[in-house]
C-alpha cells in the first residue's frame, strides 16, 4: 500500500473523506490535458510530461502521483494471444526488458483507482481514452456503458489527423476488439471503418506493413453472429490481392497476406491456393535477386512448399536451386602464401626408414592418426574462436561445391559448430597431402607391389578379412598408377563393408527386415557410425568418416564429382585401410548369411566373438605407440617384428 502522506492520497479505510487529494490530482490532470494538445500518442505525451517535470529541482517535483500517471501513459496496445486480430492494453515496446510498466495484477489498488479518477477529470480525447481503458482493463470500471463510452473515445481518436497514423489505426482496432467482447451493436460499423482505412492505406506507395495490416488483419474475422459483412468476404479477398499486387515485393507483406488468406479460407482448396501463392511469392522474389540472395529465397520457397505438401512448386524451387553455380554468388577467395621448408610436410617420413620393404612401409602408413585431428583439441579451439568478435552472432550458410545450400545457422552455438567443421576440414586437407606424399615415397623407394601380395600380407599380419585386404591392395595399386578416382571409388565400399563387419563381430548386426511393401536392406553409413560410437569407437575417426570422407563419397555417388585429386584419394584409402585391418576374417561370410541366420536362430545370431572387443580397441590405441620415434634405451632401432605388441597394428 502506498503511503498517503507521500502520494497525496488519503487513506480510504478511515471513511472520513475521498481517498484522493483532489487539488493535487486536478492540477496534474489539467497539465496532462494541456500537454495532450501537442502529443501524437500516449508515449509522446509521457515524454512531454516527464520533460515538463525535469531540470533543476526535478526530484522534488517527481511525486508518486506523477510516477503513477507516467506509468499509466506507458501502457501500449499489444495483440491478444487468445483471440486473433484483437488488441489489449499491454507493455509492447514499453521497455527493453519487457518488464515495465508493471503487469496489472501487481499494480496497487490505490494506483488503479487513481487512474480511474484521472479518467473522470481529463477532457482531451488522448488521455481520456488511455485512462478510461486502464480503468476498464483493471476492473476499476466495468459494464457495457463504460465499454461503449471507451469505443466512442477511440473512434474520435481514429479520426484525428494530427495524431500518429499507427496509433490511429490501433485505436480503431482496439475499438473493434471491444465490440467483440461487449454486446454494443457497433461491430459492423467499426469493421467498416477498418475497411475504409485499409483501402486508404493500401494506396500509399511507401506505407509501412505494420500500419497497413493493423487495419487489414481484423477483416479476416466474421461478425460475432457469424455473418461476413461490412465488408463481405469477396471484398476482403480483393483488398488482399491489391495489397499483394502493390506491395508484394516485400516478404513481410506477402507473408502477412498469406496469414490473412489462410484465415479467410473456407475449404481445403482455398487453403492450398493461399499456400501456393506464398510459395510463388518466394519464387518471384528469387527471380528479382542474384547470387546468394537468390539461393536463400529459392531455399525458402522449397522449404515452404515441402511443408505444405506442394510437390510441383517444391520441384520448381529445387530445379532453380540446382541451376545455380558457385560463380553466381560472387564469392571471394582469401588466400595466404607461406614459404615452408620442403621437409615440413614430410616431418614423419623418416619413420619409414624402419621398414624392410613396401609391405612394412604400408604397415607404418596405416598408423597415421585420424586426418581431422583430435576431436577434443579441435572442439576447444573452435570454442575459443567462436567467442571472438561480432562474427559469432552473424548468420551463416554453408553451400556445396555445386552452389546448393547445405545448412544454415545463427548464434554462438552455430558459430562453434561451423568453426569446428572448418578446423577439421583444414586438418584433413593437410593430413591428406601428407598421406599422399608418403604413399608416393613408398612407391619411389620400393617400387609397386601387386594387390594380391599386399592383401595376403595384411590378412596374415592383422588377421583381417583376406577378400577385403586384397581389394584394399587393388585400391592402393590404382593410386600408384595415378588412377586416383578409381582408387577412391574402390576405397569407399571397403569403409562400409568394414564398419558392417565390425558391428557383426561385436554382436550388433544391422539389417532392416522387409516390412510391408519395403524390401529388406542394410542401413546408411551414418547408422553404422552411430552404432560404432555406441561401442566406443575412436571419436576422432568417427568425425573423419562422417565429415570429409562422407562428403567425398556423396559427391562421387551422385555424380557431382567425376575425378578425385591425389590427396582426396589418399584420404579415402587411409580410412578404408583402418576398417579393413580391423575387420575379422569371417565377416564376409557373416555379411552374406546374416539375414538367414537371424531368421533361423535369433539367439544364436548374436556374435560369439565378443572377445574381439578388447582386441579391437587395443588395435587402434596400441599401434600408434608402436611407431613412435625410438625412445632412450632402444639400442636396436625398431622393435622386434615378432614382438607381441606389433601384432596390434
Amino acid at each position: 500500500m502506498l503511503d498517503p502522506a507521500v502520494t497525496g492520497l488519503s487513506d480510504p479505510s478511515n471513511g472520513e473523506h475521498s481517498p484522493y487529494d483532489e487539488s493535487a490530482l486536478m492540477k496534474l490532470a489539467l497539465e496532462i490535458d494541456a500537454l495532450s494538445t501537442q502529443a501524437s500518442h500516449p508515449w509522446d505525451l509521457l515524454q512531454r510530461l516527464s520533460e515538463a517535470h525535469g531540470g533543476p529541482g526535478a526530484e522534488a517535483e517527481r511525486t508518486p502521483l506523477l510516477v503513477m500517471a507516467e506509468r499509466a501513459l506507458a501502457y501500449s496496445f499489444e495483440d491478444d494471444a487468445a483471440r486473433y486480430g484483437t488488441v489489449i492494453l499491454g507493455r509492447r515496446f514499453s521497455s527493453s526488458g519487457g518488464d515495465w510498466p508493471p503487469a496489472f495484477d501487481v499494480v496497487d489498488g490505490d494506483e488503479k483507482r487513481c487512474w480511474a479518477k484521472f479518467a473522470d477529470i481529463v477532457t482531451h480525447p488522448l488521455p481520456l481514452a488511455q485512462f478510461s481503458d486502464l480503468a476498464l482493463s483493471t476492473g476499476t470500471r466495468s459494464g457495457v456503458q463504460a465499454a461503449r463510452a471507451l469505443v466512442d473515445q477511440y473512434l474520435i481518436l481514429a479520426e484525428m489527423t494530427t495524431l500518429d497514423g499507427y496509433y490511429r489505426a490501433s485505436c480503431l482496432r482496439r475499438a473493434w476488439s471491444l465490440t467483440r467482447v461487449y454486446p454494443l451493436g457497433m461491430e459492423a460499423d467499426v469493421r467498416h471503418r477498418l475497411f475504409e482505412m485499409a483501402e486508404t492505406l493500401v494506396a500509399v506507395s511507401d506505407v509501412q506493413p505494420g500500419l497497413l495490416f493493423r487495419a487489414v488483419e481484423p477483416l479476416a474475422i466474421p461478425l460475432r453472429d457469424g455473418e461476413f459483412t461490412e465488408p463481405d468476404r469477396a471484398q476482403v479477398v480483393t483488398l488482399l490481392s491489391t495489397v499483394d499486387r502493390l506491395h508484394g515485393r516485400s516478404s513481410i507483406v506477402f507473408e502477412a497476406v498469406h496469414e490473412v488468406r489462410e484465415r479467410l479460407a473456407q475449404n481445403a482448396a482455398e487453403r492450398e491456393a493461399a499456400r501456393g501463392s506464398l510459395v510463388q511469392s518466394y519464387l518471384n522474389l528469387a527471380d528479382l535477386c542474384d547470387g546468394f540472395l537468390r539461393m536463400t529465397w529459392l531455399q525458402e520457397a522449397a522449404s515452404a512448399a515441402q511443408r505444405f505438401g506442394l510437390i510441383n512448386l517444391r520441384d520448381t524451387a529445387v530445379s532453380a536451386l540446382q541451376s545455380l553455380s558457385v560463380d553466381d554468388f560472387g564469392f571471394q577467395s582469401v588466400t595466404t602464401e607461406m614459404r615452408v621448408p620442403r621437409h615440413a610436410l614430410d616431418s614423419e617420413i623418416s619413420n619409414y626408414r624402419w621398414s624392410q620393404d613396401a609391405r612394412g612401409a604400408i604397415e607404418i602408413w596405416l598408423t597415421n592418426p585420424a586426418p581431422t585431428g583430435s576431436f577434443e583439441a579441435n572442439t576447444r579451439k573452435a570454442d575459443d574462436l567462436s567467442k571472438l568478435g561480432m562474427l559469432s552472432l552473424a548468420s551463416r550458410t554453408v553451400v556445396s561445391e555445386q552452389g546448393l545450400p547445405l545448412r544454415s545457422g545463427i548464434g554462438p552455438e552455430a558459430a562453434a559448430s561451423w568453426q569446428l567443421e572448418r578446423i577439421e576440414n583444414m586438418n584433413a586437407a593437410v593430413s591428406s597431402i601428407v598421406l599422399a606424399n608418403e604413399l608416393e615415397a613408398i612407391k619411389t623407394e620400393y617400387g609397386q607391389i601387386s594387390a594380391g601380395e599386399l592383401g595376403r600380407h595384411l590378412a596374415t599380419r592383422f588377421n583381417c578379412d583376406p577378400e577385403k585386404a586384397v581389394a584394399f591392395g587393388d585400391a592402393i595399386a590404382s593410386f600408384w598408377d595415378g588412377r586416383f578416382a578409381d582408387a577412391g571409388r574402390a576405397a569407399f565400399p571397403l569403409v562400409e563393408a568394414g564398419a558392417r563387419g565390425l558391428l557383426l563381430a561385436l554382436g550388433d548386426p544391422l539389417f532392416r527386415i522387409e516390412t510391408g511393401g519395403s524390401e529388406g536392406k542394410f542401413p546408411s553409413l551414418e547408422t553404422y557410425l552411430e552404432r560404432l560410437a555406441a561401442h566406443e569407437f575412436d571419436l576422432d575417426w568417427i568425425r573423419t568418416i562422417r565429415g570429409p570422407v562422407a562428403t567425398l563419397r556423396n559427391a562421387l555417388a551422385h555424380g557431382h564429382r567425376i575425378d578425385l585429386r591425389r590427396e582426396e584419394a589418399a584420404l579415402m584409402l587411409r580410412t578404408a585401410g583402418l576398417l579393413v585391418i580391423l575387420t575379422p576374417p569371417d565377416s564376409a561370410i557373416v555379411d552374406r548369411a546374416e539375414v538367414s541366420v537371424r531368421l533361423r536362430d535369433p539367439i544364436g545370431s548374436i556374435a560369439a566373438r565378443v572377445r574381439l572387443r578388447r582386441r579391437w580397441r587395443r588395435v587402434w590405441t596400441a599401434a600408434p605407440r608402436y611407431f613412435q620415434r625410438p625412445r632412450e634405451g632402444w639400442k636396436s632401432g625398431a622393435p622386434n617384428a615378432s614382438d607381441g605388441s606389433a601384432s596390434s597394428g
